[in-house]
């Protein structure tokens, strides 16, 4: 236990600086994830075919792919093409589109979810479709998508562990760094297991404390 508690201290500074790297990657690809995919869910439900198909295979196509592959194309094959991104970039966009394609389908089941009657009863009132989409449907549906939105955010977490394959210098690079010149491996990754499980614990905790209050809003 002493050993443990002298390589979790030594490495710990190492450990913070790579878990900023994971925080940084998680908010810029959940900011893409977001907007992409509410992009994609409008195109599903837009009533026009070519954006419906164009969204359709899109959304196929990337959840079909293990992210890892994604990652590797983003890091490694788009150089062939002219278009060469860093690690970091190469993480944040891959991570982004994959996660765009399970919050637009979460954004197109809560906006489905929301009952039709609402709809033709805005249309009978004269409102326009940008009106009954931004101030009937939307609003209702909010409450539809918050609690498997805020789910999946549990998922893109994780999923960014990944980037170290690609030697991006976040948490599980720096967990693997340091075993690899201490040779303790499975003390330095139970540290990175610590600092995962506890940015997952409090920012759940936050986001559950804020669904609730959305709750009793709404009530």
């Amino acid at each position: 236990m002493h050993v443990l508690w002298v390589t979790w201290i030594h490495a710990l500074p190492n450990f913070l600086l790579g878990l900023k790297v994971t925080l940084e990657i998680t908010g810029l690809a959940l900011v893409l994830a977001l907007v992409l995919g509410f992009v994609l869910a409008l195109g599903r439900l837009s009533g026009v075919r070519v954006f419906e198909f164009v969204a359709m295979v899109f959304v196929e196509v990337i959840r079909a792919i293990p992210v890892l592959v994604l990652l590797f194309v983003a890091y490694y094959s788009m150089g062939q093409w002219g278009v060469k991104l860093s690690g970091f970039a190469a993480g944040t966009l891959t991570l982004g589109v994959f996660y765009a394609t399970q919050y637009g389908e979460i954004f197109r089941g809560g906006i489905l979810a929301v009952d039709r009657g609402q709809r033709e009863a805005a249309q009978a009132l004269g409102l326009s479709s940008t009106a009954i989409m931004g101030k009937i449907i939307l609003p209702q549906a909010f409450f539809n998508i918050l609690p498997p939105a805020t789910n999946q955010l549990s998922n893109l977490i994780k999923d960014t562990s990944l980037v170290y394959t690609i030697s991006v210098t976040d948490l599980m690079f720096q967990a693997y760094l340091a075993g690899s010149n201490s040779f303790q491996y499975m003390d330095d990754f139970l540290l990175a297991g610590v600092l995962y499980f506890a940015f997952y614990i409090i920012l759940s905790k936050l986001l559950a404390r804020w669904e609730l209050n959305v709750q009793r809003r709404r009530a």
